[in-house]
């Protein structure tokens, strides 16, 4: 009998021993739920903000190709039928040559497109919100261009589409090198 309890005691001891050294769900959960309470205060102290528009940051560089999104993103749905309502610059453009950068979103499989989306933000990314129809155009491009994931550069004519279903439509659009 004494053998047995002192196996017995011999294995809560090292269970005791095994416990004290592995952690507990307080010591695992605690941490996970000051993760938020720290990023907020690191925002409160002064990190510099990202810039954004209300689908998310911005992903490319702001200049002359870039700029027009900032406008673009200004359109919003109102009204009984939901029409867009678009600032009085963006009407100005309507049927006017646009140069415009952003991400190419594919219609359909195929190793080349010629109507496309071309996005403000790529598609996927985990830190934008939702893209809305102001962040996308709908592309007619006058030759077929090969898929990618990294930015391009478009000139066509701007066409204000709002019954299409996205808001933006640019015709005659053709590949533009930097």
């Amino acid at each position: 009998m004494t053998k047995q309890r002192s196996r017995g005691e011999a294995s809560m001891n090292t269970a005791t021993r095994l416990g004290a050294a592995m952690p507990g769900r307080r010591q695992i959960l605690l941490p996970l739920a000051l993760a938020p309470v720290a990023g907020w205060a690191v925002w409160a102290a002064g990190a510099p903000d990202l810039p954004s528009h209300p689908a998310g940051p911005f992903h490319l560089p702001l200049d002359e190709t870039t700029a027009i999104w900032r406008d673009l993103c200004a359109a919003r749905m109102g009204g009984p039928a939901g029409d867009p309502k678009l600032p009085v610059r963006i009407s100005a453009l309507d049927g006017r040559p646009l140069t415009v950068r952003g991400f190419m979103v594919p219609l359909s499989d195929g190793a080349t497109h010629d109507r496309f989306i071309l996005s403000a933000n790529p598609m996927g990314c985990p830190a934008c919100e939702s893209p809305g129809p102001s962040t996308m155009l709908h592309v007619h491009s006058a030759i077929a261009l090969p898929v990618t994931r990294e930015p391009l550069i478009l000139t066509g004519i701007l066409r204000l589409r709002p019954q299409d279903g996205l808001i933006y439509r640019l015709d005659s659009a053709e590949q533009r090198w930097t």
